[in-house]
């Protein structure tokens, strides 16, 4: 874990920038005062990063943001401060549409501080570490960067290698528990068996009531689902509606890697597709809010300015209800591969998933997250209006400054390119993972 972070920061020693832009020079004219308690530039950057990026980076901005809580923790400990910096001064950048060099000043000091951290063993294994990686990733996917992998196998190892992480924050492990999801369902990397262990010790607790995750936008019982991973060839159990985005994840690792026939894989996804039926809500249901890794919900949370707490609660069960579809899709293709027609069942679920975007018009809120959706709903998608639509969608979610979603984008473009090479006979099949995969865009997509 150590040498991927002391390659990162000879690396970027290298590329140490001139002093720069104009945003350094204008943090000072806006914020002469520091509120926070630091200097007026990195209280300007702090101030961004728990007033915006805090709110942008889960789909449902909540009174117990994680994000946020983050703060007391960095006010104590450099690393974290200067990859928190690092993060709000390079999407302030992004959002002012400057070249800004800022960033990377912190970005330095975040890898020094957590190398020089790694040779005192007292101090690798505190949460503040796992704070610190997980805002390194962070800092590359919003930027829409490949270089987040390098700090997520540390992540792992660090994970690994610490042994009993019941301790640790919930937040930090939901947080972990998306990107891992995200690894296991986009390149078919198998997920961490203690994901699944952190979510297993939180199904029971939130019985069968409608709960959203904060910070993925959907059912809390889909992450659980989708990002479960059994045993290769041991047969699947039932076991209740927690588990849909994991399992998800295993079929496709499996059914790539050969590890299991289509006898194996059919009746897997049979099972799995009730699973993710169950979790569906009404749209007059109330949800509570949760995060997966928390066996507490709450019923109160944030509502964008510019929405009325109804409008909000609609997008939300709307946005849960997208995801599911699109799981439904996802497992699908998984167990049929990309030549076989959608059935009437699946174009069901394509056709009410489109409707859905309507009601979620936007990339406000919870409409914030939805770019692993757009992929799915999008590689099966061949009239030029409803590509047009969905591209409208891209450009709505490119205004966050969470540039991933420029990655979402091009792949799905070159999805639609090969999508076309078929039809016209030109071109075998493939799935949207591989194509993705074979662009070297490797990319996390909420």
């Amino acid at each position: 874990m150590s040498q991927v972070h002391a390659r990162s920061r000879r690396r970027l020693a290298r590329e140490r920038p001139s002093p720069s832009p104009s945003v350094e020079t204008d943090v000072r004219l806006i914020l002469p005062l520091s509120p926070l308690g630091l200097p007026s530039e990195e209280s300007f950057f702090m101030s961004h990063y728990l007033e915006n990026v805090a709110r942008l980076a889960l789909a449902i901005d909540y009174d117990q943001n994680g994000y946020r809580s983050l703060l007391s923790m960095a006010m104590q400990d450099a690393a974290l401060l200067n990859a928190m910096l690092a993060v709000g001064a390079s999407h302030y950048g992004r959002w002012q549409n400057n070249h800004e060099t800022v960033s990377r000043k912190y970005l330095r000091e975040a890898l020094k501080a957590l190398s020089d951290r790694f040779s005192h063993p007292e101090l690798v294994s505190k949460q503040t570490t796992l704070a610190v990686m997980l805002c390194l990733v962070s800092f590359e996917v919003f930027s829409g960067s490949v270089r987040w992998r390098p700090h997520y196998e540390a992540i792992r190892g660090w994970v690994l290698s610490r042994g009993d992480c019941s301790d640790l924050d919930p937040f930090l492990k939901t947080w972990v528990c998306m990107i891992d999801t995200q690894c296991a369902l986009n390149l078919g990397q198998p997920a961490m068996k203690e994901v699944q262990t952190w979510m297993d010790d939180n199904v029971a607790s939130n019985g069968r009531e409608h709960s959203v995750d904060a910070l993925f936008g959907c059912s809390r019982e889909l992450p659980t689902l989708m990002v479960r991973i059994l045993e290769t060839n041991v047969s699947m159990k039932v076991i209740g509606s927690c588990k849909i985005q994991c399992i998800a994840s295993q079929l496709h690792a499996e059914s790539v890697n050969g590890q299991l026939s289509a006898e194996g894989v059919l009746p897997r996804a049979k099972a799995l597709q009730e699973q993710i039926r169950a979790t569906e809500m009404d749209m007059s249901s109330e949800p509570a809010i949760s995060i997966v890794c928390s066996k507490t919900t709450q019923s109160s949370y944030l509502a964008t300015v510019c929405l009325d707490k109804e409008d909000f609660r609609r997008r939300m069960v709307a946005t849960a209800e997208i995801f599911r579809h699109a799981a439904h899709i996802y497992v699908y293709r998984t167990a049929y591969g990309a030549r076989v027609p959608l059935t009437g069942d699946m174009r069901g679920s394509l056709e009410t998933a489109l409707k859905l975007l309507t009601v979620v018009p936007d990339a406000i809120g919870p409409g914030a997250n939805l770019g692993w959706c757009l992929v799915v709903i999008g590689a099966e998608l061949d009239l030029k209006d409803q590509r047009d639509y969905i591209r409208s969608r891209w450009s709505r979610m490119h205004l966050l400054g969470m540039y991933n979603s420029k990655s979402g984008q091009r792949i799905l473009e070159e999805v639609w390119t090969h999508r076309d090479l078929v039809g016209r006979g030109k071109a075998p099949a493939k799935s949207w993972q591989e194509i993705m995969q074979n662009m070297g865009e490797c990319q996390i997509l909420l």
